[in-house]
């Protein structure tokens, strides 16, 4: 039973590892032909970001939403100074192997709906979901060994003001010297 169990252990070390290469060769191979970052002022975006970091703050006049991609990367999606439409947003944010911030201005509702494996998805903007009414913003996540968050303008602020450098956080770290 013991030597099964270690063959069983080695095997699935095995194929994790092998995964985990093949999922590093495929994200190289997609960097080469992700897009450049979106205008600040679109209504709609795609943001792909591989093996980097990357901040936007977005200016729209109408954001609809669009599509956030992380994958072994850090992004950091401000929309503090975005206008959302009358109509509503909706955001499909895919992480893999890193993580997403998104910052909305108050009152700004939020729903944020999507799995998280081995990873988390968090809330934390305290505004009311969207209604027929006040249509908001609505993510659709899905993570996978990484997180996203979401917060209010407000609770950036105070994070920032605690966290040191928290600004800077998603910047490329200096190389050697």
């Amino acid at each position: 039973m013991v030597r099964f169990l270690a063959r069983l252990l080695g095997l699935l070390v095995g194929v994790s590892l092998v995964a985990g290469i093949a999922s590093a060769l495929a994200a190289i191979a997609y960097k080469r032909k992700a897009p450049p970052l979106p205008d600040p002022a679109a209504d709609e975006i795609l943001l792909a970001v591989v093996m980097d970091g990357a901040k936007l703050a977005s200016t729209a006049t109408s954001f609809r939403g669009g599509r956030v991609i992380s994958w072994y990367a850090g992004v950091d999606l401000d929309l503090r100074e975005a206008t959302v439409d009358p109509a509503g947003a909706r955001l499909e944010i895919r992480t893999v192997f890193g993580g997403t911030t998104v910052t909305v201005a108050p009152g700004i509702p939020v729903r944020v709906t999507g799995p998280a494996l081995v990873g988390g998805v968090v809330n934390a903007t305290g505004a009311a979901e969207p209604t027929p009414e006040a249509p908001g913003l609505e993510i659709a996540a899905c993570t996978l060994f990484g997180g996203l968050q979401v917060i209010a303008a407000e609770r950036r602020e105070a994070v920032a003001s605690w966290v040191p450098d928290a600004e800077p956080a998603l910047q490329p770290a200096p190389g050697p010297a």
